[in-house]
């Protein structure tokens, strides 16, 4: 059996909550019973047993982990902490929050802040002057400013051919 943690190791300790309305159990391996207090070497076992339980029952996301999935390819929380990758690009929606846990707990907070390859940088500008001018020609539509919205819609026409265009030199095509 797998820890219901991690995914990835076995698991070697098995606990096993009742309460009035219901049962929880969980299976971890080592690593990550002492990444959450338990210390089995430790003269309160019981004590830690008890906040390892408390904590884990109000974090909702590992108590239903196996729950939640991913509606387009069907991956599960499970399957993306123990894989450590998403199915499709919906995923990251699904389980933003997870994502987001999941990259705090490796040191890795924010986004990315630095330069992006010029490949990137092309695609990146023309997709968000392609948003700011269909968002503009809505707008020109919506108050019936025509004259605008035609100065819109060629802008839109004229980022169309400057996508189509290679976001390389003739020197980068070369070597």
């Amino acid at each position: 059996m797998k820890c219901d943690i991690c995914g990835i190791r076995k698991a070697v300790l098995f606990v096993q909550q009742v309460s009035a309305t219901r049962t929880v159990e969980l299976h971890l391996c080592l690593e990550c019973a002492e990444e959450r207090g338990v210390n089995v070497a430790g003269t309160n076992v019981e004590a830690a047993f008890n906040n390892l339980l408390s904590g884990l029952l109000q974090d909702a996301s590992i108590t239903n982990q196996h729950s939640l999935s991913c509606p387009v390819c069907g991956k599960t929380l499970a399957d993306l902490r123990r894989m450590k990758s998403t199915g499709c690009p919906e995923c990251y929606t699904v389980f933003k929050s997870e994502i987001f846990s999941i990259l705090k707990n490796h040191g890795i907070e924010g986004t990315y802040q630095g330069e992006l390859p010029k490949k990137l940088a092309h695609f990146r500008s023309v997709l968000t002057d392609r948003i700011m001018y269909q968002e503009k020609l809505a707008q020109a539509v919506a108050i019936e400013d025509y004259e605008k919205a035609a100065v819109y819609r060629d802008c839109l026409k004229a980022l169309e051919t400057r996508s189509a265009q290679p976001y390389y030199t003739e020197d980068e095509a070369d070597g």
